[in-house]
């Protein structure tokens, strides 16, 4: 659990955006190649090359810059995945439910921290807001693309699409579950449950 959020630093100065940029990537270095709990603010602060009482000019306490940090990567997955899906060729549900963990587990296994960070629980008010605020806007893109595809009805449920996207990323939360490396058995397993949804996704719209 995370500390309760507080009042955001936001750097006006260039300066200051680099400096707060170079914090984050050296919190991202550390976690992925040690794991979470070697990113003290200490080590982040060395690693950045920023003197230890500067850190705090930016940020309250680790946790807030952890928390940053997989804001960040939320948002880079999300522009990465909103690209991608304009060049998909798209024929079934599946096909784009399928592409699209794909392409999540690819973002993780590039940025290891982003995997850790998630899957490991940060679980402050405000990543969590910001988590389910961006898996609703994702599984509108889904159902948007669905009906425009005549997938899927225009009259589908869309919170039916949210469930399936909610089920993707539990899927890949048990994957990665623990200190374990990447479970692709479970990953299997949760395809085919996922491919089924689909299936009855599809078929609810002759019912």
């Amino acid at each position: 659990m995370t500390t309760a959020p507080t009042q955001r630093r936001e750097p006006t100065q260039a300066r200051s955006r680099r400096t707060v940029t170079r914090i984050l990537d050296a919190a991202a270095a550390i976690v992925d190649e040690h794991g979470v709990d070697a990113a003290t603010t200490r080590t982040i602060a060395d690693r950045a090359g920023v003197a230890y009482p500067s850190l705090y000019r930016f940020f309250a306490d680790r946790d807030e810059i952890l928390d940053r940090l997989l804001e960040r990567h939320l948002t880079q997955i999300d522009d990465r995945a909103e690209a991608a899906e304009r060049t998909w060729d798209i024929s079934s549900a599946w096909d784009l439910f399928s592409a699209e963990l794909d392409l999540h587990i690819a973002y993780y296994r590039e940025h290891p921290s982003a995997a850790k960070l998630w899957m490991g629980g940060r679980n402050s008010t405000a990543v969590v807001n910001q988590v389910h605020a961006r898996m609703r806007t994702l599984a509108q893109r889904i159902h948007a693309r669905l009906v425009d595809a005549h997938l899927i009805g225009g009259d589908t449920d869309p919170r039916a699409v949210l469930v399936a996207v909610e089920i993707a990323d539990r899927i890949l939360e048990l994957a990665y579950r623990g200190d374990q490396d990447f479970d692709e058995a479970i990953l299997d397993h949760g395809r085919r449950a996922l491919n089924a949804y689909c299936d009855d996704l599809v078929n609810a719209r002759s019912k």
